[in-house]
């Protein structure tokens, strides 16, 4: 197994997974943000289990949550702000084109679980939900209240992640650029 989390985008009549995105553990913050609509858990659409060991989510309010964040991060002290406006342009311009044949989101991180097998597949996925309804909410406050300091608000964990890792959350590569963003993987390893 290549231990990767893929994200997919399909529509609620051909169910055809459109591959969006992959990538290595962890699991990207923007995967996480782009599933945080409406989330649940759902059996997997690339593997044979009966157990609900993936995540389904909304795709445009996730994808207007992205960018909402998106524009408020640029009002911020930023490590690099170039890193984000790029990021934020490639994502739109892919978008672009899968907005009007999609949906749904899927989130597929069996793979990345498999890397603790002393714990349930189902129950690691429960946790991924659990940590993404958290960053849901969290946005919802950040957003309504937009703070001077992001940093300063307590208790999202994922803040910090997010800003003491900023060059390697702002490498998601979506499908498009995807082959190349994997060949670099694989000389890392």
């Amino acid at each position: 197994m290549a231990n990767r989390a893929y994200l997919f985008a399909t529509n609620d009549a051909t169910k055809h997974l459109n591959n969006l995105s992959e990538a290595r553990f962890p699991i990207p913050f923007w995967y996480k943000l782009l599933m945080g609509f409406q989330v649940e858990m759902v059996p997997s659409q690339l593997w044979d289990e009966k157990e609900p060991i993936a995540l389904r989510a909304r795709l445009s309010p996730g994808l207007e949550r992205l960018f909402e964040f998106g524009q408020y991060l640029q009002s911020q002290e930023l490590p690099d702000v170039d890193l984000l406006i790029d990021f934020l342009d490639r994502t739109q311009q892919f978008f672009n084109q899968i907005r009007a044949s999609a949906s749904w989101l899927f989130l597929e991180a069996a793979e990345i679980y498999d890397l603790i097998p002393e714990e349930p597949v189902e129950e690691q996925n429960e946790q991924l939900l659990f940590e993404i309804q958290r960053i849901y909410v969290d946005l919802g406050k950040i957003l309504k209240d937009k703070p001077d300091d992001i940093r300063k608000f307590s208790g999202a964990v994922w803040i910090k992640d997010l800003f003491n890792d900023w060059e390697a959350s702002m490498d998601v590569r979506w499908s498009e650029e995807l082959s190349y963003a994997l060949e670099d993987q694989e000389e890392d390893y």
